[in-house]
């Protein structure tokens, strides 16, 4: 009974699966490929269901990250040199108390926050998320006090609240009442730079002629005059207030506020979709036109490796650059492109295998026993190649994810989605790397190599599986 089960397991190069699974296992690359390979997958799942279904055009609205700083380190950067860096703060705990006298309702929303950073928050912005704002013909106004801990106050306004997003600092009237605030408590005129923002210089005070932050809890007081009947036109849950930190999120921001963690999130998936579609197609053409011609020999052998030396002999990366430029070719155009102008060695390949089994003493005997071709190429050349197929298969990956990045690079081929050759490419426009935006820079080109080392580690563990040489010294 065993015998006959024996006889009827399937066997690769003499090797049952499990034989195969246990011989990839056996060293620990495989091991290391295994165990990052499992991780590049995970990622790329928890992308797929964290992010939104559109968030190819949430990526691509720049009113979306309009909150969010511009060109922001990390926000992990303060645990390493302390805090120097304020944090973004989405003020969520305030109180919201609403008066009617005369026809005016009066909103008042009261909150503290804790500075305690050397550098203070770029803006504050009140973002009301009521379309009727827009359209009303006398809009709320907005009156502010700031209380600070020295014991002095700031009065703020009246500001109009026509729009989605009030940015309080960049307004002529705040930046005229901080000036005004600070010539009175410490006689210095012009604090405020020309086309900056006051909201900085709330957070300051003035020791020995010199601006330093002055640290500790501010009461804001924010007062809401609304003159419409439609008295609900600011309430609590279409009123949000934020403060714009100089560090964002767990990798920063580049120049429109993107979100760069979401954006490497985002490219996990896409990337490994291209590098492994890529090969796919390679693969795929490279198994039929390898079979065709080593199986079939004579003509049809002549005809496809003629064909097989034009492609291998074409210069694809140069030919997609051209095409890329002349039609306007996003990714997927450039996938498609690049698997069929780069099979050309691994058909070379597959057909050296097939002639070499070809004129194996046991496929004669099977032709001269009746077997017909295809029953031979089902069992005899088929269980052989398979190995070298997904060798093939795994080789292919992190150079079709080079290729496309570095096109990405060069600004062409591009995707909806945020891939990490696009993200090095606006890296580069935006001089990212000599302004030293490094967060904007390394993590995507880490990541595109990460890829490439897993595909790399997974071919050299699947090496003693495809050459049995290797596996019996």
């Amino acid at each position: 009974m065993d015998v006959a089960k024996k006889k009827r397991e399937f066997r690769i190069l003499g090797m049952t699966p499990s034989e195969i699974v246990k011989e990839f296992f056996s060293s620990s690359v495989g091991k290391v490929a295994a165990a990052l390979f499992i991780v590049l997958v995970v990622v790329s799942i928890y992308a797929l269901i964290v992010l939104p279904p559109n968030f190819a055009s949430v990526w691509n609205n720049p009113k979306y990250w309009e909150l969010n700083p511009q060109y922001a380190p990390p926000a992990w950067i303060d645990s390493i040199i302390g805090p120097v860096y304020s944090q973004q703060i989405y003020v969520n705990n305030y109180a919201f108390n609403v008066q009617r006298q005369n026809g005016i309702t009066y909103i008042t929303v009261t909150f503290s926050v804790n500075y305690e950073y050397d550098k203070p928050w770029s803006e504050i912005f009140i973002v009301v998320n009521n379309p009727v704002i827009y359209s009303m013909s006398q809009p709320p106004v907005l009156s502010i006090t700031v209380y600070r801990p020295d014991g002095s106050k700031i009065m703020l306004g009246p500001l109009p609240i026509n729009s989605r997003v009030t940015a309080l600092g960049v307004t002529s009237e705040v930046v005229s009442q901080v000036n005004l605030f600070y010539n009175d408590e410490y006689h210095m005129s012009s604090i405020v730079p020309t086309g900056s923002s006051a909201t900085p210089y709330i957070f300051y005070t003035v020791d020995d002629s010199k601006l330093v932050p002055l640290k500790g809890p501010y009461q804001f007081v924010l007062v809401f005059y609304v003159f419409s009947q439609n008295s609900t036109v600011i309430n609590r849950n279409d009123l949000k207030i934020v403060f714009q930190g100089q560090v964002y999120g767990l990798m920063g921001t580049d120049n429109e506020g993107h979100d760069l963690w979401l954006g490497l999130l985002a490219g996990f998936p896409i990337d490994l979709a291209i590098g492994l579609l890529s090969a796919l197609i390679i693969v795929v053409i490279a198994v039929i036109i390898g079979i065709m011609a080593g199986f079939y020999g004579g003509f049809v052998d002549e005809s496809l490796m003629r064909l097989t030396d034009f492609v291998i002999l074409l210069p694809a990366f140069p030919l997609l650059i051209v095409f890329s430029v002349l039609f306007g070719w996003s990714i997927w155009d450039a996938v498609v492109f690049l698997a069929i102008v780069s099979w050309g060695a691994s058909a070379r390949i597959i057909r050296a295998m097939i002639m070499q089994i070809r004129s194996a003493q046991y496929i004669e005997s099977a032709v001269i026993a009746g077997a017909s071709r295809m029953w031979i190429l089902r069992n005899h050349i088929l269980p052989q190649i398979i190995p070298y197929i997904l060798y093939l298969l795994v080789t292919n990956v992190p150079g079709a994810i080079l290729t496309l990045a570095s096109i990405n690079f060069l600004g062409l081929a591009g995707s909806e989605y945020p891939t990490w050759g696009m993200l090095l490419y606006y890296a580069d426009v935006f001089g990212a790397l000599t302004s030293g935006y490094w967060w904007w820079v390394i993590p995507p080109g880490l990541l595109v190599a990460f890829v490439a080392v897993v595909f790399i580690l997974t071919a050299m563990a699947s090496e003693p599986v495809v050459n049995p040489r290797l596996r019996y010294g």
